[in-house]
């Protein structure tokens, strides 16, 4: 784990993930390239996120303990998705191969958001995303401006089969690619669920405690995967997706309430 001056780090349980606190402030978001424009600022409340990404184990505990069986969990549109789709992709697609310390991949946005409020939480805005993964200040990757930083993108790397899920373990990030605030993989592995729709024009993640547009057709994606280029790692970039969709390049974090 990693400390971070002026951050509090703590466990929730021994069941879950390491947490950081991001203090309450004014941030700069966004960058002035379209799509991510444009720059913008935003005064969060203060907040919990999970230093990792969650993992194959914790996520089938939430199904072993029942979070498919739990109504009470799921958003309205996910309730429907869930009765056509019980057990989301299974067990073995949501492993992909790997140990279970990978990332839990092939989640949708339904089943992310249903775990998150499972775990006491929710999952992150956007804006609490960027903060929490690059600290706000402008910088155009999580460990600042050099983009030859050794990252786990795929820049000038062969393209792997869609089918061979390269992602590492939560916990094993490589050595100076965390935010300020010591988040994990922020930049590749898995791309992330965030909470809000997605929409061109980002105009609307400012001000305080944004939570973007109040719908859509599309979920946003934040933090780029192993499949991707550089030029996805950055930390204004935004992604749309179907909440519906199932990927093997696609988990997620939880946010919390301030401890």
């Amino acid at each position: 784990m990693v400390m971070v001056p002026g951050a509090l780090l703590f466990l929730s349980s021994a069941a879950f993930a390491a947490r950081v606190a991001i203090p309450a402030g004014e941030y700069t978001l966004g960058n002035p390239q379209h799509p991510d424009s444009p720059v913008r600022t935003a005064r969060l409340s203060a907040f919990a996120i999970d230093t990792t990404e969650v993992s194959i184990a914790e996520f089938e505990r939430f199904v072993k303990e029942g979070g498919y069986g739990e109504p009470e969990l799921w958003s309205q549109a996910g309730r429907a998705w869930l009765k056509a789709n019980p057990q989301g992709a299974g067990e073995a697609q949501r492993a992909a191969g790997r140990i279970a310390t990978h990332p839990v991949v092939a989640v949708t946005w339904y089943e992310a958001d249903a775990y998150c409020r499972w775990a006491g939480g929710s999952l992150p805005t956007e804006a609490q995303w960027e903060v929490a993964a690059c600290g706000g200040d402008g910088r155009i990757y999580p460990w600042g401006a050099d983009p030859q930083v050794n990252t786990e993108a795929m820049e000038g790397k062969p393209r792997k089969p869609v089918d061979s899920v390269g992602t590492s373990p939560v916990d094993q990030g490589l050595p100076g690619t965390a935010g300020p605030f010591g988040l994990v993989h922020a930049s590749g592995n898995a791309w992330e669920w965030t909470s809000g729709w997605y929409h061109a024009d980002g105009a609307s993640l400012q001000g305080a405690d944004p939570q973007g547009p109040a719908e859509g057709s599309w979920r946003t994606l934040r933090g780029d995967s192993f499949l991707n280029m550089l030029s996805y790692n950055t930390c204004a970039h935004r992604e749309p997706a179907r909440p519906e969709r199932v990927a093997f390049t696609v988990g997620f974090r939880c946010a919390y309430p301030s401890p």
